[in-house]
């Protein structure tokens, strides 16, 4: 695993541990990171929805209401 791309999952989990919710951490952390590669999209993966963010380094952030991990 990309150590930039987990620097950034600690991001965003920090973020989410603080309060902020996904469209503020798309705003201040993911938005403008140089990993990041597009906009969200949605899957569902056991039932489960997601929203996705692809990174250059072709590992996919998901959030959900249990926080982020690679997916």
């Amino acid at each position: 695993m990309d150590r930039a791309a987990l620097d950034l999952l600690h991001q965003c989990e920090s973020a989410r541990g603080r309060g902020s919710d996904f469209p503020t951490i798309w705003l201040t952390i993911l938005r403008t990171h140089p990993l990041v590669t597009g906009l969200p999209g949605h899957e569902v993966r056991d039932g489960e929805a997601l929203i996705v963010v692809r990174l250059l380094t072709g590992e996919k952030l998901a959030s959900s209401p249990l926080g982020f991990r690679f997916i």
